[in-house]
């Protein structure tokens, strides 16, 4: 099953040696669950298993993620 939209999302940063953020990543992805039907010695059985499937990675700055940040907190509000 293809994925329609997204509904994960995941962050990761890459750091300097100073601790220093450098890079972050918004990872999105579409999370479901995968069904399989197997035979086996008591009969057919519906299996289902959890799967993802990636949608998208945006590499950000420290800037652009801030910003990012701040459109998020003026679309809807700081509280």
């Amino acid at each position: 099953m293809k994925p329609e939209y997204v509904n994960t999302f995941g962050l990761r940063k890459v750091t300097s040696s100073e601790g220093e953020i450098l890079e972050v990543t918004l990872d999105a992805s579409y999370k479901y669950m995968e069904s399989a039907i197997t035979v086996t010695s008591k009969g057919v059985e519906n299996i289902s298993t959890p799967s993802a499937e990636p949608v998208a990675s945006i590499v950000m700055n420290r800037q652009t993620a801030l910003s990012l940040r701040s459109l998020l907190n003026q679309t809807l509000g700081e509280g």
